[in-house]
């Protein structure tokens, strides 16, 4: 069988519940993320291990997967660092070096569900109107647009919307903040081409409506009917589309959308067999394994984190530094005491 090890930079350490049974199979492929020494295909999901890594593995099989949005001098492993990689899956390609590919992040979903789990599931009942599951966190660009958004809504909205996350109103599990709702906000960090995350994945997950703003070409993926987008830069306008919605309440409507929509992320967009249909689609060739070296990311982080800072200080931007540091500080913190569910 083939094993493919996958290398993580963030703690969470229950990706595996996302494959039948958590055995770590999918469609005749085993993954672990455990450091093996030897392996068919090794995957890192994003390029900043603070260590080497180091395997035995066939060198055309050494690939990446970036999962963040990107922010100059914040996040420059996402475009430099990637001459161990023979293919680099993401969704800001860095030049048209043909090793680039254009392709969804395939974040793991946060509600706490596990895969056999969510296909035994039936429709909850929806008994509530609106929520929107965020964070209080402001260190990056599209943070700040969505907290000036939420205080948007909170001075201007004749509804009530639920509002739930970190540094907000805590709930242990994402469920209960989407699950009992006909619709939610799922606002990106960013918008661009092919970056969606589990801010849209997770409301499918849970029959819920996404109300949504990030990635501009999201009906490549999902039925368009499955969501409603919104554009966050025009608050007054998105305001007057969400007052329509929950007016008009056309949920019942688009639940064979959202249906198809949870499939599509339960067997095809999900971590486990998006990767196990790129690499059943790879021709085979027996190719020979050879010691294989992912060097940390730490030559340039510090000094890309200072140049970041330092535009910000050029900007006047000292609140931004200071949050900056304070937020990191705060999820750092609560990361320790918590379960990762938003």
């Amino acid at each position: 069988m083939t094993l493919v090890r996958i290398v993580k930079d963030w703690e969470w350490t229950g990706l595996l519940r996302q494959t039948p049974g958590g055995s770590g199979i999918w469609n005749g492929i085993q993954f672990t993320l455990d450091p093996v020494d030897e392996c068919d295909f090794l995957i890192m999901l994003n390029n900043r291990k603070p260590t080497d890594t180091r395997v035995r593995c066939p060198r055309e099989n050494v690939w990446a997967i970036m999962q963040e949005p990107y922010v100059k001098y914040l996040h420059d492993w996402m475009i430099e660092g990637h001459e161990p990689f023979s293919k680099v899956f993401t969704h800001y390609p860095p030049s048209t070096d043909p090793k680039y590919i254009p392709s969804q992040p395939a974040i793991p979903w946060h509600i706490n569900r596990t895969f056999d789990e969510l296909i035994d599931e039936r429709i909850p009942d929806k008994i509530k109107a609106i929520s929107w599951v965020t964070s209080k966190l402001t260190f990056l660009p599209g943070h700040r647009k969505k907290m000036a958004f939420l205080d948007f809504l909170r001075q201007n909205a004749r509804f009530d919307i639920d509002v739930f996350g970190r540094g907000i109103r805590y709930i242990k599990d994402k469920w209960d903040g989407l699950a009992p709702y006909k619709y939610s906000l799922a606002i990106e960090n960013s918008s661009g081409p092919d970056y969606w995350t589990e801010k849209v994945a997770d409301c499918f997950l849970t029959w819920t409506v996404p109300i949504y703003y990030g990635c501009t070409n999201l009906e490549e993926y999902f039925p368009k009917e499955s969501f409603i987008r919104i554009d966050i830069d025009q608050p007054e306008a998105s305001l007057e589309k969400i007052e329509e919605i929950i007016r008009t309440d056309d949920w019942e409507k688009r639940i064979p959308a959202v249906e198809r929509a949870r499939n599509l992320v339960l067997y095809k967009y999900q971590i486990f067999p998006y990767l196990s249909e790129l690499i059943h689609s790879q021709p085979y060739s027996k190719v020979e394994k050879t010691e294989i070296l992912v060097p940390a990311y730490r030559s340039k982080r510090w000094i890309h984190h200072f140049n970041y800072v330092l535009q910000k200080i050029s900007h006047g931007d000292f609140a931004g530094v200071f949050n900056t540091y304070f937020n990191k500080f705060k999820y750092i913190n609560w990361e320790r005491k918590n379960e990762r569910v938003m």
